[in-house]
């Protein structure tokens, strides 16, 4: 049962200007003198989300603050719930769960920083015996806001407790020495994952999708949280392109718009009371890719330590801004957004492959993890130095080395974002490996190894039903989807020290045109497959997550929505930009233009023919409009407002330019794609699709 004084009452408001009076009466800036009754107050064990069971130890009733105890938990105005200790009081957290870390953060209460000349604390981990297993000091200043620091239990948890003492610190007097102290939410006992009840998400992208969706509109922002709350999802999940956030990494900068646009999705997502998971280092994004190749800046985390600061300040000011909000629950990395690293493995020419060795340091990796008399035998080379290893090619045995050493780097770069992201977990890759053995015969690598995702409390992973079947095409009945499903989660429970899992990608079905062989369920067995999931969903897991909640066109345009402007654009003649019906539009007068200039790598999709779609808001003058993609173009008469879709020829570039000739329009929802990602929930226009009914039973099924 959860205790605390609400400070919003009537009469606690009255209680504490009566309290402020008589002090301004006394002086502030003289002693407190403390009226401290003879007997202490019994406090029973109290009970929070984010500490668990807490127990105190000398507190008395006083009449010298607001709450009337020298120690306790309260609800502290603007400040949530927080531990209240004075001198000479502490407080015991019983229960740890199984958190690996407990972050707290602590302040001298902000009414009386000008009285405090500061305070301290004196912290303990205890095993159930009480016998210290280590101790730290933390100094409390008078002058700063939240300090922050973080216990590491590792071994000790679920078997040990904190106790945290209150004292004067450094300073003379205990004149002011309100010590408040919060759980950060991520780390809290409720917040182990699951521990809230089942949890059930949607990933959002809004109109658009992944890559440039941090620089659209999210006209529907608040009505599409409410669709994902009537569907029946507790959360939502967000995808953060490490570029787009942190455009420049030497020296450091970061993207204001990017995070006000993220400031107003998680608002959007606590008015409806849905929690956020956050995906964090997302590899693509559009956003200056004209002058980088995002792939180099993710393979330089190989071996650039620039870079990997960079990173690590990124992760830094994710976990810093995520932890202001209420409903941040958990982030996660992925296997996916590091899988381009292994390009290098496709290089035919062997000297190239050795100085990409010699450049990330795979010989010295080699000679922590094998004898060269080992990896000569087992991988049939015949090197005679650890420092002529070349990088393995995809067709040699030595690959199986190749995904061990990738897998040491991602429990290396997440061991380090955790320290800065407490219970950052990381989505595992599932699949199975083809690699060759001396022999020439498969040898199949699993990355077991990191399956419990170092020091986070989950592990994240993906699931697809392709998983475990040959994918050659087949269409496979329900009951077989149901019967792999089951396997493939059940080993991974078992092998990933048995904690929850989060599917945080849970892709039953998927027209993807790069995996169209690979296994489907029936089309008229889906829905029997959805409504019959949940028992081993919740066996096997804590949490799933729906990846194409709405279908999405694959969108070459940065900025498409004019949410930024001209951001993206090159302006010629007369364009201006304004708000239309509550939406940016772009103003094209007489002569007008827009271009903007698409790199090869924003095409995900390739194909023959291409689709350009261009939203016309308003026509203020009848004329005609160009338009243009690489070399082709075409002229429209335009005398209505309307969608306007047009299909290109692939040809010498993607670049596209929309200029008006001779009227005046307004343009709007720009859009050029070969492919539209199907969920089978909801269309690209918000119109239900053949699953969603289905779904929402799932949900039920779910239900906490």
């Amino acid at each position: 049962m959860k205790k605390s004084v609400k400070l919003v009452s009537a009469a606690v408001l009255s209680m504490v200007l009566c309290w402020f009076v008589g002090q301004q009466l006394k002086g502030l800036n003289e002693p407190m003198q403390q009226s401290v009754q003879e007997t202490e107050s019994e406090m029973p064990k109290e009970e929070n989300d984010s500490f668990g069971i807490l127990e105190f130890e000398g507190a008395q009733d006083t009449e010298d603050n607001p709450w009337q105890q020298t120690a306790g938990l309260f609800e502290m105005e603007e400040m949530g719930e927080c531990i209240f200790l004075t001198p000479n009081t502490a407080v015991t957290i019983l229960e740890t769960g199984s958190r690996q870390n407990i972050t707290l953060q602590y302040s001298i209460h902000p009414w009386m920083r000008e009285n405090s000349d500061g305070a301290g604390l004196l912290v303990w981990v205890l095993d159930e015996e009480d016998n210290i297993l280590y101790q730290e000091e933390w100094s409390v200043s008078s002058t700063e806001d939240w300090q922050e620091q973080t216990l590491s239990l590792g071994d000790y948890a679920n078997s040990c407790k904190v106790k945290i003492s209150c004292n004067n610190g450094s300073g003379d007097n205990d004149n002011g020495d309100w010590v408040v102290i919060r759980c950060v939410n991520e780390n809290s006992v409720s917040n182990v994952f699951g521990s809230g009840g089942y949890v059930k998400s949607a990933t959002y992208f809004a109109e658009e999708w992944p890559i440039n969706f941090w620089n659209s509109e999210m006209d529907n922002l608040e009505s599409d949280m409410a669709q994902i709350k009537e569907d029946g999802f507790n959360s939502i999940i967000i995808v953060i392109p490490w570029r787009e956030f942190q455009p420049e990494i030497n020296p450091i900068q970061y993207n204001n718009n990017a995070f006000a646009a993220l400031d107003k999705v998680m608002k959007a997502a606590e008015k409806q009371d849905l929690d956020v998971y956050v995906r964090i280092g997302y590899t693509w994004d559009f956003f200056n890719d004209q002058n980088q190749n995002i792939a180099d800046r993710f393979y330089g985390l190989l071996y650039d330590e620039q870079i990997k600061e960079a990173w690590c300040a990124y992760v830094a000011k994710m976990y810093e801004c995520l932890s202001q909000y209420d409903n941040f629950a958990e982030g996660f990395i992925t296997w996916e957004d590091f899988w381009n690293n292994l390009a290098i493995c496709d290089e035919p020419d062997t000297s190239r492959r050795l100085e990409y060795a010699q450049q990330i340091g795979y010989g010295k990796w080699v000679r922590e993890s094998y004898s060269l008399e080992e990896y000569n035998t087992q991988y049939g080379t015949q090197y005679n130095s650890y420092e002529e290893i070349a990088i393995p090619h995809r067709d040699e045995p030595a690959m199986y080395a190749m995904y061990e050493y990738y897998d040491d780097f991602l429990l290396s770069l997440l061991a380090e974002s955790q320290e800065i992201f407490p219970n950052l977990s990381m989505e595992v890759r599932l699949d199975w490996d083809v690699t060759y053995n001396n022999a020439g015969t498969v040898e199949y690598y699993n990355h077991m190894d990191t399956f419990a995702c170092g020091d986070s409390s989950f592990t994240s992973t993906m699931y697809g039903i392709p998983m475990g079947f040959e994918n050659v095409g087949e269409k496979v009945s329900y009951l077989e989807g149901l019967q792999k499903t089951e396997y493939i989660l059940s080993q991974l429970q078992q092998q990933n020290e048995n904690k929850p899992v989060y599917v945080e990608q849970f892709i039953f079905a998927d027209n993807t045109p790069a995996y169209k062989n690979n296994a489907q369920i029936k089309e008229d067995e889906t829905d029997d497959y959805l409504e019959n999931v949940s028992d081993i969903l919740l066996e096997y897991t804590s949490g799933y997550g729906i990846w194409t909640y709405k279908n999405y066109e694959a969108n070459m345009i940065y900025n498409p929505q004019f949410a930024l402007q001209d951001d993206g654009w090159k302006c010629e003649g007369d364009v201006q930009f304004s708000v239309y019906e509550e939406s940016v539009v772009c103003e094209l007068g007489e002569n007008g233009a827009i271009s903007q200039e698409i790199p090869d790598v924003r095409n995900h999709f390739d194909s023959d023919e291409y689709i350009l779609s261009i939203s016309i808001a308003n026509v203020v003058q009848e004329g005609k409009l160009q338009i243009a993609v690489g070399n082709e173009m075409l002229v429209l008469d335009i005398n209505e407002s309307g969608n306007i879709e047009l299909t290109f020829n692939k040809n010498d570039s993607f670049n596209i330019q929309i200029k008006s000739v001779d009227g005046k329009m307004y343009v709007d929802n720009i859009k050029l794609y070969s492919q539209i990602q199907n969920g089978f929930l909801y269309d690209e226009d918000g119109n239900e699709l053949s699953c969603i009914k289905s779904l929402r039973i799932l949900n039920s099924q779910l239900e906490e």
